[in-house]
């Protein structure tokens, strides 16, 4: 493509690019909520300059382009395009948060839908090259239908009991890799993002034969493993969309997040398990404190303590006020806790951290059609980020 240039004189003599149509600046910023205050504070540029860009009354240089590009996840060629592309579907809000704007998500969780929708494409297309015969293959059923009853069915059908859980799954990371396998092969592509929690904590999504979950990267693997099936049972309600931690607080969305809330707990720790019960029976002993009982369930299901106190108030072993005066103090300490922790902690290998958000099942996908020679090595790249020599190497 042959990008035009014009030459501004009066304030800058470097080269400046002709855009077509202007306008697509805007469609870019607005794709992910984003003001001109807030593109100008990025760019370290004054609003006005931002806002002429977008009218056309002035064009930014290459580079400059380069950094809106990259800020807006958008290819560069994107923006000489004659007409407007699509406008992207932003996902239903389901989340209960108080205080946050319906339907107002941050750009950090639309590039993050994005960026699963994207992984989704990719995965039908692999399948097709390579023969793979996986769609969305869970059933469907509606909030009448009893979520135990449900996550008793589902559990069936992923086959895996609560012994192989309690056995097999030694650390919470093991036991989410694990959850992501048997999905994968029922459709079900998830990945971890960059996503605020204070946002958002999980979102899913339909597109043709598969279904997509994304969950932040700032949860902890338990915390993960519980959206995980908080996101299941929206896809199997047929009821897509974005949660967030669900509170006390009611609005039109608190049944359905609730009810998904209630079957992940039951899939993770279904009463027709004796030992489920035998534990979650505990709860009922005043003289045992709630937080020593759940921790000790918790590490023994890989599941968090939030989970297994759920289940106890789903099975009304403690009373609803009980429940969410000590969710409300649990979290508490939880940010204390976690907040000093990370300050304290390094991060992984980039190339390690990012395989484990892909998702092992998907990058050997795109890792067999790379080897087939399906994908080049700059297709892979393209799709995973990483070079594949590179993941190669970290596999």
């Amino acid at each position: 493509m042959t990008i035009p240039v014009t030459t501004e004189i009066q304030n800058n003599s470097e080269n400046r690019v002709q855009l077509n149509n202007p306008h697509i600046l805007t469609w870019a910023r607005e794709e992910l909520n984003l003001t001109t205050d807030m593109v100008a504070n990025h760019l370290k540029k004054p609003v006005s300059l931002i806002e002429a860009w977008e009218k056309g009354s002035e064009f930014p240089t290459f580079r400059q382009l380069s950094d809106l590009a990259n800020y807006y996840k958008r290819p560069i060629a994107v923006f000489f395009f004659s007409s407007l592309p699509p406008k992207f579907l932003k996902p239903i809000d389901h989340r209960t948060l108080p205080g946050h704007l319906a339907g107002h998500y941050s750009r950090e969780t639309l590039l993050a839908y994005r960026q699963v929708a994207d992984m989704l494409h990719q995965a039908h297309d692999l399948f097709n090259e390579l023969d793979v015969d996986i769609s969305f293959s869970l059933p469907h059923w509606k909030m009448t239908d009893d979520p135990d009853k449900k996550a008793l069915e589902l559990r069936s059908i992923l086959g895996i009991s609560v012994e192989e859980q309690i056995k097999s799954f030694s650390k919470y990371n093991i036991a989410l890799d694990r959850w992501r396998d048997v999905l994968f092969d029922h459709g079900i592509i998830v990945r971890v993002c960059e996503m605020p929690i204070s946002d958002a904590r999980a979102f899913c999504l339909l597109l043709g034969n598969l279904a997509g979950i994304g969950l932040s990267n700032e949860d902890k693997d338990h915390g993960r493993i519980f959206s995980l099936f908080h996101e299941v049972c929206h896809i199997c309600l047929d009821i897509p969309g974005v949660s967030g931690i669900t509170t006390s607080r009611r609005n039109k969305n608190t049944n359905l997040e609730q009810y998904c809330d209630r079957f992940a707990a039951a899939f993770l720790l279904p009463a027709s398990s004796s030992e489920v019960c035998e534990k979650l029976d505990l709860f009922q002993d005043s003289t045992i404190d709630y937080f020593d009982i759940a921790q000790a369930v918790a590490k023994k299901f890989k599941v968090s303590k939030y989970v297994v106190l759920r289940r106890a108030f789903d099975l009304c072993k403690i009373s609803s006020s009980n429940y969410w005066d000590t969710v409300l103090d649990w979290r508490k300490q939880d940010y204390i806790f976690y907040s000093k922790k990370k300050k304290r902690n390094g991060g992984l290998d980039y190339n390690v951290n990012e395989i484990s958000h892909i998702g092992k099942r998907f990058v050997t996908l795109v890792m067999r059609a790379f080897q087939s020679e399906h994908l080049s090595s700059l297709d892979a790249n393209r799709i995973l980020g990483i070079d594949p020599i590179v993941v190669e190497r970290n596999m």
